[in-house]
């Protein structure tokens, strides 16, 4: 039985390694912890208006579900004007809200009553072996959120 690193051939034992680690490094999350390229480029693509309403957009949804796990009536309805805001500002520019890409925004419950939150871009996963992979927004070295549910 022949192997590939035979002392005869060590020249198809780097290809093989050197192959293998490319396929690998293709899969990975990006280097610079930034967006995939897909999805910075469909970002991208769209009214410079998007972007600040995305951010804004996570920002109060993330303040909302705190004020919702604290239990703060004025805090809840104070974060629920905020995102109404967000889209009267963004109708005022001539956009809707449908028409920038927003993540997914979560609520999951803690123990105690508690909740939290998160979001995330969904992408499919054309390569891996999921069905979809998740994409945290904001992606890290991003804006921080502004209050922590629990």
């Amino acid at each position: 039985m022949r192997t590939c690193c035979r002392w005869t051939r060590p020249w198809l034992c780097w290809i093989s390694l050197a192959v293998a680690l490319l396929a690998g490094c293709r899969h990975g999350p990006p280097a610079d912890g930034g967006i995939p390229a897909e999805l910075a480029t469909r970002l991208a693509a769209e009214p410079a208006a998007c972007q600040a309403y995305r951010n804004h957009y996570v920002r109060a949804f993330h303040r909302h579900v705190a004020a919702l796990s604290r239990h703060d009536e004025a805090a809840e309805t104070g974060a629920r004007q905020e995102l109404e805001r967000l889209r009267r500002e963004l109708a005022d520019q001539g956009l809707d809200a449908d028409q920038c890409s927003r993540p997914r925004c979560i609520i999951e419950p803690l123990q105690g009553g508690k909740l939290d939150s998160w979001c995330g871009f969904r992408l499919p996963d054309r390569d891996g072996p999921n069905l979809y992979r998740w994409v945290a927004w904001p992606p890290p070295g991003g804006a921080a959120r502004t209050e922590e549910s629990p």
